[in-house]
């Protein structure tokens, strides 16, 4: 009951504070727009919350990354040369051009979303001082899509099963994971997914529950692991020259704003996995009737596993990738947390 209170007293209070806020309009690039997370809180903050909690003086319209084209390279460089004030970038999307933000969520390693968000907390100035300096960006937030999870056509009891099995990854750091468990890794882009699995180009597939459970996977497969492989980071971000330009007050204003989305977003995300996993596997579903799938619950054997390609593969090809400072900046930060370390590259 306290919570619900004070979060009517914040709402209230921001638009009374939106009575001095110079009149401002937005345009902002968003997330995926196929998501529940672009359709019901992305696109309704930037497109009614901030009018409405500021008496009409701030307005701003957002389409999706998606319906422009933009890779996340792209949204990166209009964004750092003002073209676009804030956008919405997925790390993943990045991670060829700047391999150090592949560092915050790495195959293998947060298992949970707890996990994430300690990870998050300890990288998070890295990645603020990376694009500042960089693109000339300012690090807004950041929140995650749900869980990546493994879908297959065969029979599967766990992530031993897939040495051998041809799986469709989206990542380089996904292909590690999965060659570190003895698979073979296809890249395959998400819209020809659906094509692969049924073709049997793939055997499986990585990608998130609920995303999986809304474009069909039950139809071309039949077993579902519940590991969470990874999950999908993004990042808010400004073209720093513009948001420092904004009044004190206007900055103050969108920063709480941001703030409660995040929040959101974060609750969500972790809302999603577990739903996800219930559409796909009889479970109550609110997205639609369930599928009936095989869950493959994770052991403790996936544990182990799971360290093994982390350790052993994913880490050492992802330091590699990202040079030395960077793989010993990820030891003082994200790998003492977990106890982990990566060597110096040669």
């Amino acid at each position: 009951m306290r919570f619900w209170f004070l979060a009517l007293l914040l709402f209230v209070a921001l638009p009374a504070r939106g009575q001095d806020l110079p009149p401002t309009h937005l345009k902002v690039v968003g997330g995926l727009g196929q998501t529940i997370q672009f359709k019901n809180f992305e696109e309704p903050f930037w497109n009614k919350e901030l009018a409405a909690r500021s008496n009409g003086r701030i307005t701003a319209e957002v389409t999706p990354y998606d319906a422009d084209g933009l890779s996340g390279a792209e949204l990166l460089q209009l964004t750092r040369l003002g073209a676009i004030t804030i956008g919405d970038v997925p790390l993943a999307r990045v991670a060829s051009e700047d391999p150090e933000v592949a560092g915050l969520d790495l195959a293998g390693m947060n298992g949970d979303i707890e996990a994430l968000r300690r990870s998050v907390k300890a990288y998070r100035a890295t990645l603020a001082n990376l694009y500042r300096q960089r693109y000339g960006v300012e690090l807004l937030a950041i929140w995650t899509n749900p869980a990546q999870v493994v879908f297959c056509n065969r029979p599967i009891s766990g992530l031993a099963d897939l040495a051998g099995l041809k799986v469709r990854v989206a990542s380089a750091m996904h292909g590690d994971f999965v060659e570190g468990l003895g698979g073979i890794s296809i890249s395959i882009p998400y819209d020809g997914l659906m094509d692969a699995l049924r073709k049997h180009v793939a055997d499986c597939a990585i990608t998130g529950a609920i995303s999986g459970y809304q474009i069909g996977l039950p139809s071309v497969t039949s077993y579902v692991s519940d590991v969470t492989v990874s999950w999908g980071p993004n990042i808010l971000i400004a073209n720093h020259a513009a948001w420092q330009r904004f009044d004190p007050q206007l900055r103050a204003f969108l920063s709480a704003g941001i703030g409660e989305l995040g929040d959101r977003l974060w609750q969500d995300a972790a809302r999603e996995t577990q739903d996800g996993i219930a559409c796909l596997t009889g479970g109550p579903c609110g997205a639609g009737p369930a599928a009936h799938m095989n869950l493959v619950p994770m052991t403790d054997k996936d544990r182990v596993l799971m360290r093994k390609s982390l350790v052993d593969t994913v880490l050492p090809r992802w330091s590699a990738r990202c040079g030395e400072s960077c793989g010993a900046n990820w030891n003082e930060t994200i790998g003492r947390m977990f106890g982990l370390t990566v060597a110096a590259s040669d």
